[in-house]
Formats: C-alpha cells, sequence, structure tokens
C-alpha cells in the first residue's frame, strides 16, 4: 500500500533541491562560501562612478621631527626658523620643493630641534639625522630670509631672491657634483678664510682659535690643513649620494658636539660653516672661479655674474680682521 506524501515533505524536499542547486552553482563562479567580514582591499565609491581605493590612501604618520615621507621626494628645502618669522614665502615661491622648516625655538612645533644652538647647523643635521635612511634625491639647506638687503646679503641672485637663486638651480649638476655652493661670489671666505695656526688678532682666540680641536674630534687622523675657504654663508644643495658617503653615527656625533659644546654660537655655527664643503667631500680649499661656478651652478654662463656694490662689500669683513663687522644670520 502506498502512502502519498504530504503536501509539507514535498515543499522540503523542493527546498532542499533549490540550495543544492545554489551551492553547487555559487562553487563554480569562484564565490568563497564564507566571504571575509572586511575584505583584503576596500572600495569605495563617491557616488559618482569614481572608485576609491582605500589601501592606496595615505595613513596618518606622526610628523613630528623624527617622521619621513613614505616615499623619499626629488627635491626639498631645509631650513631653520624662528617662531616669529614668517615663512609662508617658502611655498608661495618655491611649490615645487618639499619643505622642511625646522623651528628652533619652539618645541610644539610639528618640525622641531632639540635646542637653539649653532645658528643654522643645528636645523641642517637634524634634517639629515631624522630623514637618513629616507632622503629626498636633491636637498637645499638655505636660510630663512626670502630676499632683499641687508637680510638676504648672501644670495646671489636679483633682489637677493631665495627663489631667484633655486629658480636658476641645475639640479642635474648637483646630482652629478654631489656638493655645490649656493654662493659664487668670494667674499667672504675665498681664498684663505679660515687659518688655524696664525696668531689670533687681538689676542682673541675666535673661531680660528677653535677650529683644530674641533677638526680633530671630526677628522680624527686626517692631518689638519693650514687653510679652510669657501664661500659663505652656509647655504647649499647636496644629493642623497653625497650625503650617504658617510655613516649616520657620523652626523649624529656632529651635532652632539653641538648640543655638548660650550662655545657660544657665533664660533660654534661659524666653525660648522667651514666645514659642511668638507663633511660632503670637497677639499679644504674649495673656491671654485665665480664665472664657473655661475655657469656650471645656475646655468648664467653668458650673464656677468653679481658683484656687490662697493657700500655693500664694505661691510662684510674676513674673520681674521681685528675689527669683523659681518652682518650675522643669528638664531636668537
Amino acid at each position: 500500500m502506498l502512502v502519498r506524501p504530504s503536501r509539507v515533505a514535498v515543499a522540503l524536499l523542493l527546498i532542499i533541491a533549490i540550495a543544492l542547486i545554489r551551492r553547487s552553482s555559487n562553487t563554480c563562479l569562484g564565490v568563497p562560501e564564507n566571504p571575509s567580514p572586511i575584505p583584503v582591499e576596500q572600495v569605495h565609491s563617491d557616488g559618482h562612478g569614481h572608485q576609491d581605493d582605500q589601501k592606496a590612501r595615505p595613513t596618518s604618520v606622526d610628523s613630528g621631527p623624527k617622521a619621513a615621507p613614505k616615499v623619499a621626494a626629488e627635491k626639498a628645502i631645509v631650513m631653520g626658523r624662528l617662531a616669529r618669522e614668517d615663512i609662508d614665502w617658502v611655498a608661495e615661491d618655491l611649490p615645487d620643493w618639499e619643505r622642511y622648516i625646522y623651528a628652533v625655538d619652539d618645541a610644539n612645533s610639528t618640525l622641531h630641534t632639540a635646542a637653539n644652538k649653532g645658528k643654522e647647523a643645528m636645523p641642517y643635521l637634524t634634517f639629515i639625522i631624522d630623514n637618513y635612511h629616507n632622503l629626498p634625491k636633491i636637498m637645499a639647506f638655505i636660510h630663512s630670509h626670502r630676499g632683499g638687503w641687508p637680510q638676504a646679503w648672501h644670495n646671489d641672485a636679483p633682489g637677493y631672491m631665495a627663489k631667484n637663486m633655486l629658480d636658476r638651480l641645475r639640479i642635474d649638476y648637483v646630482q652629478k657634483n654631489g656638493y655645490v655652493n649656493l654662493r659664487c661670489i668670494h667674499n667672504p671666505g675665498c681664498p684663505d678664510e679660515m687659518q688655524m695656526f696664525r696668531q689670533p688678532p687681538l689676542g682673541e682666540l675666535g673661531v680660528e682659535g677653535y677650529m683644530l680641536e674641533v677638526w680633530q674630534r671630526f677628522f680624527d687622523g686626517t692631518e689638519p690643513p693650514r687653510v679652510i675657504a669657501t664661500p659663505c654663508c652656509a647655504q647649499f644643495a647636496v644629493s642623497r649620494d653625497q650625503v650617504l658617503k658617510r655613516p649616520l653615527d657620523d652626523y649624529v656625533d656632529f651635532r652632539r658636539w653641538l648640543l655638548e659644546t660650550e662655545l657660544v654660537d657665533d664660533i660654534s655655527g661659524r666653525i660648522m660653516e667651514y666645514l659642511w664643503h668638507i663633511i660632503f667631500g670637497r677639499e679644504p680649499v674649495y673656491c671654485p672661479a665665480a664665472e664657473e661656478c655661475s655657469c656650471e651652478v645656475f646655468g648664467k654662463c653668458a650673464e656677468r655674474i653679481y658683484q656687490a656694490p662697493p657700500s655693500e662689500s664694505s661691510s662684510i669683513q674676513r674673520i681674521g680682521d681685528p675689527d669683523r663687522r659681518r652682518n650675522q644670520e643669528v638664531f636668537q
């Protein structure tokens, strides 16, 4: 005797059959049985057909003194500033340069130095140390003056403008040469600015009197030169490859000396001013002819090189002069 299946049983069998068919179809199409609740790459739509790959979004990072971009910049400006200084001009005049601007007297600033010592040397070294493993391809180390006399008298450019100076900078030559001084005019600095063995004027020890001790600390085992010379004033461009020719520990030691020295900033900063070219691989006397420098560094090969008029050059005196009254770029 056959028993007719109930309608409930038939419906149940039909539901099971449909579920099995759908499962088989999903497996063939590659749909996972248990998809992850958080996809490996989340893709969102903005409602206008544009998709945003969340994995590619930059994540927020601590941009304090030791922070560095995830991708090294092609070229960057490095400078120190006082908290009271307006440095908006850098972004306005030089928008295609990455900017690393260190406050020397404001610990609450995003980028700041450990101390206000050694003039521009402290922010310069702080940048190199913090970014040593992710340096930009080319770096220009400059002062915070936009331009004009007398604040930016050291800029070899029309109007003494930093923009005019860096707009003409030949990046390919910096890469090739490794290091360039951004000042081509020799006065002050060349041909024999610093002579560490000469008798100090008026019995004052001065910058030269301390250079031998610093030389022996920085370059132990290297014979100290009688003359160190290069155009002033601690503004230069250098390549990543050149910076990396020295180990990180060297730069850490240079900064440690700045932090620990009891020398006043006028002296410690000036000592560093006349060591940068040596730190970056040049001979102690590095005084390229002004016309050659102007052509190779700035591409001004057929132009008459700028010379400071007598009213300006008369106020620029040498380290060895007993009554030196050179305009100071000081952080104070």
